[in-house]
Parts: C-alpha cells; structure tokens; sequence
C-alpha cells in the first residue's frame, strides 16, 4: 500500500526475525501514548519470547500476526486471536496499533482490512472485536468509519498514572 503521505507500506505477517524489530516497535509505542493498558515498564519480552508467539501464530490456524513496515522498520501491528471455547470460538478479538509517526496515514485501516479480510475467508470465524480506551477518539472514529458498533463499555476500567479513570468501549463487526 502507499500512504497517504506517498510512503510505501508494506503489510505481511511477520517471521521469526522480526522478533527484535516487533520489540523495539513495541518499546518505543509504549513509551509514546498512554492509549494502551501495557506500559513499558511492564513490558518485558524477550526476542526468544517473541520469536516463540510468531511460531505458535503460524500453528493456530485462528491466531493472526500483520505487521507494516516502511524502509525495513515496523511501524504497525495487529493480532487476531479466536476464543478457545467451542461455544464462542467463532468470535475472536484483536488489538491494533500504528507507530505515533505514522498515525493518520492509511495504516491502522489498511491492517485492519488485511484481518477482516482473512476473518471473512475464515471458515470458523464470525465476529471479531477489540477494546479501546474512551479517550481515543481518533481511533474510535476510524473503527466506526469502517463499521464497527460499539458493544459495551467497561467502565472505570483503566486508571492513568494521573490518577484519571478511563472507560474501556469494547467494539464488534460481523464478518459473515
């Protein structure tokens, strides 16, 4: 894909020697949004860790990796993963985030598509949803626009460093 800035995008499920870059990625977005539950300093992956989730993403045929990469560096990424229940393994959930400098460019949209788009030629999978955080207003009106509903709200749910409570909306789309 290319960005609305005229930057190639490339979106592709990730392999083992990601692992590092997927690291420093994550470090580096933790450290710039208090938009999401994990902090840095909770964060403490290893490179053997990550390389073992992107292994075990390829083993479930209902787990899903995508990464965007601009000039060799991840600036994107979403996971899918499907209930294990046999009574709602038919839903899944992801999580979705695009590096500060790269936000409002087309990226979050166009990995979100890549997944509703293997979710839609998923035999097993129906519904998808993700939570954010009621504060994120940008990425709100991104899931809206690309036909998400919201489903609930958790309220209270997160509590910045400020001391700030924020809800958590959980939103959903039908895939099929």
């Amino acid at each position: 894909m290319v960005s609305r800035d005229g930057k190639e995008i490339v979106i592709r499920r990730p392999v083992e020697d990601d692992a590092a870059g997927i690291i420093k990625y994550a470090k580096e977005l933790f450290a710039s949004t208090d938009q999401l539950l994990t902090t840095l300093f909770e964060y403490s992956i290893t490179v053997e860790d990550e390389k073992a989730w992107i292994r075990k993403s390829y083993e479930n045929p209902n787990t899903l990796i995508l990464i965007a990469e601009c000039d060799g560096q991840i600036v994107g990424l979403l996971d899918f993963t499907s209930k294990t229940k046999r009574k709602n393994s038919h839903v899944g959930e992801f999580g979705v985030s695009v590096d500060i400098n790269f936000q409002r460019l087309g990226i979050g949209r166009a990995l979100i598509e890549g997944m509703l788009q293997w979710a839609r030629d998923h035999h097993q999978i129906e519904k998808v949803f993700l939570n954010v955080f009621h504060t994120n207003l940008g990425a709100i009106k991104l899931y809206r626009d690309m036909g998400f509903m919201e489903e609930g709200r958790h309220v209270n749910a997160a509590k910045q460093p400020s001391g700030e409570y924020v809800d958590i909306i959980q939103m959903y789309q039908i895939v099929k």
